[in-house]
């Protein structure tokens, strides 16, 4: 049990969930201390509160589980976890461990220096501010979920100067459309479009709060009502995050194709601390995706966005196995788009990932994975075991210059070997890709920290069950070695690669 539990929150419209939230927090340790987003906070980064900071704080200080409670105005929360000798921070289990620390500014080392851990907990399910919001605005039973969809979606060639025909196609007209890019490549395909259709043009340089704000002014000021967002995942992510915070719709045009955020209503989001946050987004209603536009760019990013159809499969089987054993529920829509994005995929007849046809199938299947992520309402779809053992890595920086997707389609290969479900066809296309099929070989610094990987990976997501929580009690690196005996074996895997 601890002594001093910290819960950081906004608490607006408070709510059942809060109150089951509040009081699984107080069960952890002796005393609960409830930090209080202030509302400028709050409305940089979500929306402005219903409630106000004062109304909220008095709201949580009445409660029975709270000891102490006051408003926090900044991400920073040291001065408050060494003043309240805090060893356990607690969130909702919606949150990745190592998100969540960028968020409130603390490192593993720091929390370590003061013997404070942070501990995740499963939300109450079918209730939340968000979806009490729509309900209130739609009169609808919150448990009944809708989903944006794109209304507008292309892929073809050469097409990157026909969104006025696609908006004409589907009655859609807008008075005044911006155009956002960076200053450099995108801004050349940028200006395709400002010639193309009555529009202006605006160049943004980082993906930070500071540029969001600028953004947003920018469009409330000039009465902006579409944004066009060109470019990679930075400067799309900022028009996801402006589109919502402004309430304007957005169509993207990206010019990388890396992994599977393109439609999902998520922005990745860098603090003042430049720091990685990730924040509400808007899902775009229109997405045109050029193919030769998307196959001029680097090839590593073509090989990450078709290396991360691989979790797909292990990440299904993962949550089979947790319905299986804990009962949770499947949504049986999202599983099926999952599972067929990846194997349209790996039993395409080309794997070369600058054809035409294998290249439009990536783009394909990567929309599918963000749209049966959002039907699910989880990520669960699409990241499972080889997903915790991926940011196992990254949170002990063991792999630093590795694209996400390429990781875990690498890690992919020996998560469906734990789970007795690999087989030639997922081999061959790893292969194809040249990713590697044993994921040591991603970095050196790997192979000597097996068994960090494996004990951080539980820190990663508590509560999600996946094929490493059957593999407990046993020794990681005799695991490993037994899967690269299987490559060898067949004659897969080539490696005088072995473990003391």
């Amino acid at each position: 049990m601890y002594k001093n539990v910290y819960v950081i929150g906004v608490f607006d419209l408070f709510h059942k969930g809060h109150v089951e939230f509040l009081k699984k927090a107080k069960i952890l340790g002796e005393r609960l201390i409830v930090a209080v987003n202030g509302d400028d906070m709050v409305a940089s980064y979500k929306r402005k509160p219903f409630h106000s900071e004062h109304d909220r704080l008095e709201i949580i200080k009445s409660c029975k589980y709270v000891d102490e409670a006051f408003i926090i105005r900044e991400y920073d929360n040291k001065e408050y976890i060494e003043k309240y000798n805090i060893d356990a921070i607690v969130h909702g289990d919606d949150w990745e461990i190592e998100s969540y620390m960028r968020q409130i500014c603390v490192t593993k080392e720091y929390l370590k220096s003061r013997n404070a851990e942070i501990v995740l907990v499963s939300y109450t399910s079918g209730i939340s501010t968000s979806c009490l919001i729509k309900q209130i605005k739609e009169n609808k039973d919150c448990h009944n979920k809708s989903v944006q969809l794109p209304t507008i979606f292309q892929v073809n060639e050469n097409i990157i100067d026909q969104i006025p025909l696609f908006l004409k196609q589907n009655n859609i007209s807008f008075n005044n459309i911006l155009v956002v890019s960076g200053s450099t490549s995108s801004y050349k395909y940028a200006e395709i479009i400002l010639n193309s259709i009555k529009s202006d043009s605006y160049i943004v340089h980082r993906n930070d709060l500071n540029t969001i704000e600028a953004l947003q002014e920018y469009c409330l000021t000039k009465k902006v009502d579409l944004l066009i967002g060109v470019g990679g995942g930075s400067i799309l992510d900022v028009v996801k995050r402006v589109s919502l915070l402004t309430n304007i719709e957005n169509l993207l045009v990206p010019t990388i194709i890396a992994n599977d955020g393109l439609v999902s209503p998520i922005s990745v989001i860098k603090d003042i601390n430049d720091q990685t946050l990730s924040l509400p987004g808007r899902t775009p209603f229109g997405v045109v995706v050029d193919i030769n536009i998307i196959r001029n760019a680097p090839t590593k990013f073509l090989q990450s966005a078709a290396g991360d159809i691989l979790s797909n499969i292990s990440a299904t089987n993962d949550w089979v196995l947790s319905s299986i054993n804990n009962g949770e529920p499947i949504n049986d829509l999202a599983y099926m788009l999952s599972r067929s994005a990846a194997f349209a995929l790996i039993h395409h007849e080309s794997k070369d990932i600058k054809n035409r046809n294998f290249l439009k199938q990536i783009v394909y299947c990567q929309i599918n994975s963000g749209l049966a992520m959002a039907l699910a309402g989880t990520s669960r779809p699409c990241s499972g075991s080889e997903h915790l053992i991926s940011h196992a890595i990254d949170f002990n920086n063991l792999s630093e210059n590795t694209l996400h997707g390429y990781q875990v389609g690498s890690i992919s290969i020996f998560c469906l070997y734990l789970q007795k479900k690999l087989d030639a066809k997922c081999i061959n296309y790893a292969q194809e890709l040249n990713i590697p099929l044993a994921f040591h070989q991603l970095d050196g610094k790997i192979a000597d920290q097996l068994s960090l990987i494996y004990e951080t990976s539980f820190k990663m997501r508590p509560g999600r069950f996946t094929v490493l929580d059957t593999c407990k009690g046993m020794r990681f690196e005799d695991l490993y070695n037994e899967f690269l005996f299987f490559l060898e074996r067949f004659k897969i895997y080539d490696s005088s690669f072995q473990f003391s």
